[in-house]
């Protein structure tokens, strides 16, 4: 399987270039876009945790996490870029050495990297996700947006794209520098959700057209121009999309999403990215309908999992830790990963995260990373020097028994 990106022009200057193909180098192909088997990945935000350096790697919990982060050896970390913590300003460029998720900077991110690449021998493919749109960048408040709605969500002008391509220019010029290719993109995060990318109507109804999709089309194009007018291989992968499924007035379900954008987007690149965590109503049998009736030259698109996790999903709520509930949690989550294994159309599931968000505790290390919870084991055996194309899946840890 190849990622293809049909590519339309737009901005200006050296943006206007005629359109070419896109596709992602033939070992991440070969190492991702399986046939058969599933690829597992990790989002993790802290550089200690990913490659470990200095005093920090003689010992404490944050050492013993980074090994085990080592053990399950993820083919991809996914890397999570704030346009506006990295360009507050209009006039300045992008800073790379700016405290974005956590207070890491993204230069920390790349080079721990690195380093946790180089330890492995492989893996560790970075997929760059883009959101948060600076305050100068947002378009004008309308639509269905909440008071005092976050500007960081609103969706980022027209006038804004330029500087748009250029962030990413100037992150693959980086990633060049400390010794990376970047060559997966998502153009945002999570462009169904007003959280994200708002507003996602007009009215605040249900059944009022979504805006989603022509609010994330311009940034999908413009991603796909940049990549095509930089040098090496790079790949867009496109959605990455939300759970839940069903309408809300500032969610645009998922296969409403596919059928609201323009034909273009909708068939550049091969792979959908959809984020499904263990307890989501599965409607991704729905999804695979709505992209096969976009009938897409260049066969089935296939699906990548890039956030899933078991746990507690609610904000501010502290999660369940009672032994039977974490247990039966883990076998959970190897289901679904098994399930996705026999699923031909998914190639890649990817855990939110390595250390406990305590607004969003899905992760499989405490914050205080004193505790491993049983879906560790999970990713564990998944993952390190397993094969995904291998004949069968691995046995449930003994966490989940």
């Amino acid at each position: 399987m190849v990622l293809v990106l049909a590519v339309t022009s737009c901005g200006g200057g050296r943006d206007r270039r005629a359109s070419r193909s896109v596709a992602p180098a033939p070992a991440v192909v070969e190492s991702l876009a399986l046939p058969r088997g599933l690829a597992i990945g990790l989002t993790e935000f802290d550089p200690a945790l990913i490659a470990p350096v200095g005093d920090r790697a003689r010992g404490g919990p944050a050492a013993r996490a980074a090994r085990r982060l080592a053990r399950i050896r993820p083919r991809v970390l996914r890397l999570m870029v704030l346009w506006s913590a990295v360009q507050p300003r209009r006039a300045r460029a992008p800073d790379w050495d700016a405290p974005a998720i956590g207070g890491h900077s993204v230069r920390a991110q790349l080079r721990a990297l690195v380093q946790a690449r180089r330890a492995a021998g492989g893996g560790f493919e970075p997929l760059v996700v883009l959101y948060s749109t600076p305050a100068w960048a947002a378009s004008r408040r309308r639509g269905c947006e909440p008071r005092g709605a976050n500007v960081n969500a609103r969706a980022p002008d027209r006038s804004a794209l330029p500087a748009y391509r250029r962030l990413v220019r100037s992150l693959l010029a980086l990633g060049r520098r400390e010794g990376v290719e970047l060559r997966l993109w998502s153009a945002w995060n999570e462009p169904n959700s007003g959280l994200f990318l708002s507003p996602q109507r007009a009215r605040c109804d249900a059944s009022a057209p979504s805006l989603g999709p022509r609010l994330y089309a311009p940034l999908a194009r413009a991603l796909g121009a940049e990549l095509a007018a930089a040098p090496g291989e790079q790949g867009l992968v496109v959605g990455e999309t939300s759970s839940p499924f069903l309408a809300r007035p500032r969610i645009t379900g998922t296969a409403e999403f596919v059928r609201g954008l323009p034909q273009d987007v909708a068939c550049a690149g091969g792979v959908w990215a959809q984020h499904q965590y263990v307890g989501d109503a599965d409607r991704l049998g729905e999804l695979r309908r709505a992209l096969d009736a976009r009938r897409c030259s260049g066969g089935v698109r296939r699906i990548w999992i890039t956030e899933t996790g078991v746990g507690g999903r609610s904000s501010g709520r502290e999660r369940d830790t009672d032994p039977a509930v974490l247990r039966a949690g883990c076998r959970a989550l190897h289901a679904v990963l098994e399930r996705w294994r026999r699923d031909p159309g998914i190639d890649a599931a990817i855990q939110y995260t390595f250390r406990e968000d305590p607004g969003f505790p899905v992760g499989l290390a405490s914050a205080d990373l004193r505790r491993t919870y049983p879906a560790y084991g999970v990713w564990r055996a998944w993952g390190g020097d397993r094969d995904p194309r291998g004949a069968g899946p691995p046995r449930p840890p003994a966490g989940c028994r």
